[in-house]
């Protein structure tokens, strides 16, 4: 049971983009912000503009594990082709994923931010921490198994129906929290809940 939990909460971190969804249908506009409040138009222009700018992003998990030995995975991802539409609410982009050089994810990715339930954004450590409290993990299992990112990565997730996760990495926190708000806005303007979770 602790070898399923370790290694659920491992594939939860590192395959948190890795959920397609079909493109959504065009419906009636969302509403206009309120006050000096940037519109949609604008916001998903910088959503865009900044996951565009993420390019090829290359990091290296540790994993301790104190019953199974450590290990380390290097990873290699790219975020490609983005396309944040306000007429649709949809975010489609091309996401590549390689890990030990191996290509493990190479496909186009859309969703719809109508369907968000609820954003964070977190590093990876905050991200193991609540898999675990999520899962119930044993309280020994926290001490005996934890992952290391190196760099630091930082998550924007986004929580869809059925506990769907759909996110974004990125290495400068600074970008992370850029995102993060315009999401955040981009979400409540078309319908979305924007609720931590």
């Amino acid at each position: 049971m602790k070898c399923v939990l370790r290694v659920l909460s491992v594939v939860y971190v590192l395959a948190l983009l890795s959920i397609p969804v079909v493109a959504q249908q065009p419906v009636a506009s969302p509403p206009k912000p309120a006050g000096n409040a940037p519109s949609l138009a604008d916001t998903m222009q910088l959503i865009q503009k900044e996951l565009n700018a993420v390019g090829r992003l290359s990091f290296t998990v540790h994993i301790f594990d104190q019953e199974e030995g450590n290990g380390t995975s290097k990873y290699i991802e790219e975020l490609s082709n983005v396309v944040a539409d306000p007429a649709t609410c949809t975010i489609r982009y091309h996401w590549w994923r390689s890990m030990h050089g191996d290509v493990v994810n190479d496909e186009d990715v859309s969703f719809s931010l109508r369907d968000v339930l609820g954003l964070s954004m977190m590093n990876e450590e905050q991200a193991e921490k609540k898999q675990y409290e999520a899962e119930r993990a044993y309280p020994e299992e926290k001490q005996t198994y934890h992952t290391k990112f190196v760099p630091q990565v930082y998550l924007v997730m986004m929580r869809k129906p059925e506990d769907n996760v759909e996110g974004f990495k990125f290495i400068d926190k600074k970008q992370a929290d850029r995102v993060a708000q315009s999401m955040s806005h981009a979400v409540e303007l078309c319908g979305g809940k924007n609720v931590p979770f």
